[in-house]
């Protein structure tokens, strides 16, 4: 997981007289502070006009960073739930007037925003996992129910980790051999619990690109060592080009940027070098 430099939103997504701002403002009314009616049905984040939206800024899902382009549209994700809240009691209803909110818009795979059985790679169990409805806080009584009250404190209380708002790579560290993703923190711990980030074989995927950056690094440091015996011009490009290359691996379009830039960034310090 990166940081994602999320642009202002859409206009036409806060048109008053769009179907977005309709379609909140009928959810705020249909609530009106009774938990207890029949949920509200929520469409208008579906368009396709929206999505496309969203494409634009994700180009890989936003918490595990692979590339669904090529099996799938991805899934619309609300990062605080729309319609019901696990871990609140009532569960319903969920965050309803955030529905159609850009900065609560996300675009993810299904296997993160999805509840789906996942057997872990740390796990022997076959159990559910995935985001879906959860949205755990560190303390439940700092939990906002209705729209009418501002989210400034329960934000304090957050426990998952939002690329668009928070930096995931000061969260997340990788395991050397299998690039198995791992936390020290209560915000990334958590994440990777509730986004399946130890899925098997997104685990197996994250490993066959450590596998490519560990062979471009040794390709950089054979160029280094010649470049010390030769310094030339061409030395000097061919070295700059594998160097180049190692980077590439970081750019945040790269499947799994989050993993390679924490490798990337050990191999620099060892080695002494320094992106140009």
């Amino acid at each position: 997981m990166i940081h994602i430099n999320k642009p202002a939103a859409p206009p036409w997504l806060n048109e008053l007289e769009g179907k977005w701002i309709k379609e909140t403002n009928k959810a705020i009314a249909h609530y009106n502070g009774n938990a207890t009616v029949k949920a509200f049905e929520f469409n208008a984040y579906s368009d396709t006009k929206l999505k496309e939206a969203l494409k634009e800024v994700f180009s890989k899902c936003a918490y595990c960073e692979s590339i669904y382009g090529a099996v799938s549209d991805g899934d619309i994700e609300h990062f605080r739930p729309k319609g019901r809240v696990m871990e609140k009691k009532p569960v319903n209803p969920g965050y309803y007037w955030l529905a159609n909110d850009w900065d609560n818009l996300l675009l993810s795979c299904q296997h993160c925003n999805q509840n789906r059985q996942h057997k872990l790679y740390d796990e022997t169990v076959l159990k559910n996992y995935g985001k879906a409805d959860q949205f755990p806080l560190s303390d439940e009584n700092m939990r906002v129910h209705a729209h009418t009250h501002p989210l400034t404190e329960e934000e304090k209380h957050r426990l998952l980790i939002n690329p668009c708002i928070e930096d995931p790579e000061k969260h997340f560290k990788y395991e050397k051999k299998e690039g198995v993703i791992l936390s020290d923190t209560e915000m990334g711990k958590k994440s990777i619990e509730v986004y399946a980030l130890k899925r098997p074989l997104l685990v197996q995927q994250r490993k066959k690109i450590l596998i490519l950056l560990f062979s471009q690094m040794s390709r950089v440091l054979r160029e280094l060592e010649r470049l010390n015996k030769e310094n030339t011009t061409g030395q000097q490009q061919i070295f700059d080009d594998e160097f180049d290359q190692l980077l590439t691996f970081g750019e945040k379009e790269a499947p799994y940027a989050g993993m390679s830039r924490y490798f990337i960034k050990e191999f620099l310090l060892v080695n002494n070098l320094k992106k140009p």
